[in-house]
């Protein structure tokens, strides 16, 4: 959910639009997906179907239902992407003099702050340590997406130090790793938490009650970002180059197709090393890295064929972070505990769902289009209230 602007590579001096172009197609993909499930109200039951029978009976639902899994995905790994282009430009500063070593950690910062505090209820906050597993300490995307930019910071600074091999070696090994860590989680019976004996708060960010968007194996999405905006860096005399989209779609299209045969593979080469991995209970998160790959490929050609202009829609990429606090707060009552959610939760037939998503689209389309507007009269409001202090 990174709101810095795609820069511009020095040679050749172009802009990468596609890569704003995805964030934008993910927050568009997460507002209407968010909207439709807490207020359609056949929803519980064709997921139920979808699960039991592998359709819910409707083709466009199926699809529908499709696309929202491949949403997070989506972000995770354009978050990646977009941080380490924007870290590993600046080939000649060490760690510490690169002015994006700083800015990512204060990113983390915010993150972490945002996605806790979104979790908080005020309107019924005496309730909120009263129960056994509270809301308010659930690991969530702001969370993730804070820890994993913390991890793409450490990995970029351990490259640093050793200076050997491609950057983007190290955050492919980092993030195969957490993906080979998911099994041991997955199966862990119900009930047992981990660390053991660690705080609600930590045991969450790992695999806990309430680890919604646990760091395994979410982060490795993000890590596999960094490989991509490393690879970038590294061909950015060939990113227009059509050889180098079709490259991310095969790759996609084989991880996609051949999720769970690679697993299969991956295990049985590991038994041979008396390592018991369970790997091919990763086929889904094969599949789902090899449609972001798909995806990025396909926008890397629109962007090579089509000179788009659709600065709007660029710049809603652009600006994630306060569409996805605004929408939390209105949809689901974040903060405040007073939201949409509680008025049409599960209410509304497919129709008027899909019409209620369009018009909430909509309205974020428009404070965005408005946003320099919008934070001038907050930037006004912050200064009055700094006056008022002060006197």
């Amino acid at each position: 959910m990174h709101e810095e602007q795609t820069e511009i590579i020095a040679k050749p001096k172009v802009r990468l639009k596609f890569i704003d172009m995805a964030r934008s197609f993910a927050i568009l993909l997460m507002l209407e997906g968010h909207f439709i499930e807490h207020t359609f109200k056949d929803f519980k039951p064709m997921i139920a179907l979808v699960k039991e029978k592998g359709t819910s009976g409707y083709i466009l639902f199926d699809w529908w239902y499709f696309m929202k899994g491949f949403t997070a995905p989506l972000f995770f790994v354009v978050t990646g992407v977009v941080f380490v282009y924007l870290l590993a430009r600046n080939k000649e500063a060490g760690f510490a003099k690169n002015p994006r070593v700083q800015k990512g950690f204060r990113r983390a910062l915010e993150l972490l702050f945002w996605g806790y505090m979104l979790q908080l209820n005020i309107r019924h906050i005496t309730n909120t340590f009263n129960h056994e597993f509270p809301w308010l300490y659930a690991f969530h995307v702001l969370q993730s997406i804070g820890i994993g930019i913390i991890f793409l910071l450490f990995i970029f600074g351990l490259y640093k130090l050793i200076h050997k091999g491609p950057l983007y070696l190290y955050y492919f090994i980092a993030g195969s790793a957490i993906f080979c860590l998911y099994p041991s989680m997955k199966y862990v019976s119900d009930g047992v938490y981990f660390p053991t004996n660690a705080p609600q708060v930590v045991q969450n960010i790992i695999h806990g009650p309430k680890s919604v968007f646990a760091i395994i194996p979410w982060m490795a999405f993000t890590l596999y970002g960094g490989m991509v905006g490393a690879l970038i860096i590294r061909f950015q005399d060939y990113v227009k180059k059509y050889w180098f989209s079709l490259i991310f779609i095969s790759v996609g299209a084989i991880l996609n197709g051949f999720g769970r045969p690679i697993g299969i593979f991956l295990d049985d080469s590991l038994e041979m090393i008396n390592i018991d991995l369970l790997l091919v209970g990763n086929a889904w998160l094969y599949g789902r890295m090899g449609q972001v790959f798909i995806a990025l490929g396909i926008l890397m050609l629109v962007d090579r064929w089509i000179d788009f202009k659709g600065e709007l829609f660029l710049k809603i990429g652009q600006n994630t972070l306060p569409i996805y606090i605004i929408h939390v707060v209105i949809l689901y009552g974040g903060i405040f505990g007073i939201g949409l959610n509680q008025f049409m939760k599960h209410s509304l037939s497919g129709l008027e769902a899909i019409i209620g998503s369009v018009i909430f689209i909509a309205s974020f389309v428009v404070f965005i289009k408005y946003f320099e507007f919008f934070d001038e009269i907050k930037k006004r409001i912050l200064g009055l209230l700094k006056l008022k202090k002060r006197s």
